[in-house]
């Protein structure tokens, strides 16, 4: 039975989420029905997708709220269809990056970039790549315990200043000080592991097993 490389596809991924991107945010308005059908059936194909989705919206929302306001101060009435328009194409703009994401194992993408990397970037993005999941994960613990105890970080207290000094202090410098210790256990593991600049990363030979 033929499969399809996942290395071709991968590179396909690169070329077309740009692409998607770009006509998200350029697509005519009557175009951007087509446009939302497209890429969201594209992201609920994907393992967690529809989880994902809902989450994105409900971040969004937020930004909704924020563009329709600063929106309705400046145009009045007028301004709300407009706004609305904005908001959407940035939602859309953001489900490329969500289905590749959701859609692409990290070691492809290296595999993928790989003709145009060298040793040392291949590595970086490989580590990068694995954090990952731990990062949002990591931000959701951290999210969690701001609001349990106490943080006025609920999605109301974003549309005044407050909301993001808050934000900042209790969820974002405490993930970067876990950004920075993962990135050291990265290094730990790479030295273990035998890594040297001058010399290619060796990977599990994956077309084996299609």
């Amino acid at each position: 039975m033929w499969q399809c490389d996942p290395v071709r596809l991968t590179q396909a991924k690169l070329i077309l989420v740009p692409l998607l991107v770009v006509a998200a945010l350029m697509v005519p308005v009557l175009g951007l029905p087509l446009m939302a059908l497209l890429l969201v059936g594209l992201v609920l194909k994907c393992p967690g997708g529809a989880r994902q989705l809902r989450r994105v919206v409900l971040f969004m929302s937020v930004n909704w709220a924020l563009i329709i306001g600063v929106y309705l101060l400046k145009f009045g009435v007028d301004g709300v269809l407009p706004a609305m328009e904005v908001a959407s194409r940035v939602l859309l703009a953001i489900l490329p990056g969500l289905w590749f994401y959701l859609s692409t194992q990290s070691h492809h993408v290296v595999l993928a970039l790989d003709p145009w990397m060298s040793v040392r970037n291949a590595a970086v993005l490989s580590a990068a790549l694995s954090l990952l999941p731990h990062l949002v994960n990591e931000t959701r613990v951290l999210y969690q315990l701001a609001r349990l105890r106490g943080a006025r970080i609920a999605p109301k207290d974003f549309t005044r200043l407050h909301g993001y000094r808050e934000l900042s202090e209790t969820v974002l410098l405490p993930l970067i000080v876990q950004l920075m210790r993962y990135s050291q256990q990265q290094e730990i593991a790479l030295r273990c592991r035998g890594y040297q600049e001058q010399q290619p990363v060796t990977r599990f030979p994956y077309k084996d097993l299609l």
